[in-house]
């Protein structure tokens, strides 16, 4: 295992710790060899696991079920965990809209979900989609031959991080902690030179361009975390968001074609 790979699974590990009380319910999907629901299980945590595909050097104390794929849905009752841990998985699928709606679905009450993806949206990774049209998201894109059942082997779904904050929200998922790790010296030589101006063109679009979003809850939240160390700089970032089924008020103004679809909908 990499330093870079022991850095970011030591993270999620810490964050269960930070967050979930002892003796929860832990699932962790396609959670590999199981190293980081052993440490959890012995420090009091009842977890489970799952992988899409078999891995050797699986530890022998954790239970895992196997051939699991979350977009056909998780085995799992509703409100069957404490928590639900998705590490280095989100990139490799299509749907995380169908992800998050699962993640939430077998998540109890008050439970926690933790995410964590290579950071797409990076200084290092704009500059470089600027320069290539490609995002940097730690390892190749998908060659056009390779047949589809192989195609979760690659990055192909870097998540878009203003998108998937509202796809957690949308299931009742409301965010408590945004980080990251993994820095390189280069992330903070690109900060230096580029934040200020940056900043401000994150805030002017934020709250002068997005018409439907400028003035909400949503608009001061995305600023904050658009413009923060860990999302401009971190190789990985994590979300840490908390069930919960109380929906707040809508703030964000619709488009008007929106409310007219609803109405010839009803009628």
């Amino acid at each position: 295992m990499s330093r870079s790979s022991e850095t970011r699974k030591a993270k999620a590990v810490e964050l269960v710790r930070k967050h979930v009380p002892t003796g929860s319910r832990i699932l962790e999907i396609s959670c590999g060899s199981g190293k980081e629901l052993y440490a959890l299980q012995q420090q009091g945590y009842r977890v489970k696991g799952t992988n899409f595909t078999k891995y050797d050097g699986v530890v022998a104390d954790v239970d895992i079920d196997n051939g699991i794929d979350i977009l056909s849905g998780l085995p799992y009752e509703d409100n069957s965990f404490d928590a639900a841990i998705l590490l280095d998985v989100i990139e490799h699928l299509s749907d995380h809209d169908r992800t998050v709606a699962e993640l939430a679905r077998v998540c109890s009450d008050s439970g926690h979900v933790i995410v964590m993806t290579p950071n797409a949206m990076k200084l290092a990774s704009r500059l470089h989609f600027f320069l290539t049209g490609f995002v940097k998201s730690k390892r190749a894109f998908i060659g056009f031959d390779v047949p589809r059942e192989y195609a979760f082997a690659f990055h192909n779904y870097p998540p878009h991080l203003p998108t998937f904050l509202y796809q957690l929200r949308s299931h009742s998922l409301q965010l408590v902690e945004f980080t990251a790790v993994v820095y390189k010296f280069k992330s903070f030589l690109l900060y230096a030179f580029l934040f200020p101006i940056l900043w401000l063109a994150t805030a002017y679009n934020i709250h002068c361009c997005e018409k439907y979003l400028k003035e909400t809850s949503a608009a001061k939240e995305l600023q904050q975390i658009l413009t923060s160390v860990g999302a401009l700089c971190g190789e990985f970032w994590f979300t840490v968001s908390r069930k919960d089924q109380n929906v707040p008020d809508l703030e964000t103004k619709l488009p008007t074609w929106s409310q007219k679809w609803k109405s010839a909908k009803a009628e």
